[in-house]
């Protein structure tokens, strides 16, 4: 991938989304309620919801995706979950911000029509 780094490289597409979601939606921190699931499972549940309507038949399978996406992310560092809320670490920002915001949106749309 032109212009990239070579640990940007490891992120997959989803996770990419992800990250530039966390950044330029909520500058790179997520707060959130418990829930019975798991922390990954609910923030996928929120992110998808942004997105889908829950009776879309690929709901659950963008849930999953985003939440394979979030455990990733987490095992790489780039995002550190505590009690209620989800951050970015500073690598984490860095990869996210590269990730130019017009890129960004087209992901974005391209989501809204799963």
């Amino acid at each position: 991938m032109e212009g990239f780094s070579g640990d940007f490289v490891s992120l997959t597409g989803v996770e990419r989304f992800v990250l530039a979601y966390i950044y330029y939606e909520y500058g790179g921190k997520i707060y959130f309620q418990a829930s019975s699931n798991t922390p990954e499972e609910y923030l996928a549940e929120f992110i998808t919801e942004e997105f889908l309507p829950r009776k879309n038949p690929n709901f659950a399978r963008v849930v999953a995706g985003f939440a394979e996406a979030l455990r990733g992310l987490k095992d790489k560092g780039y995002v550190s979950m505590t009690g209620y809320e989800v951050n970015l670490t500073d690598d984490g920002k860095r990869e996210a911000m590269k990730v130019p915001q017009e890129e960004y949106r087209e992901l974005k749309r391209k989501f809204t029509k799963v």
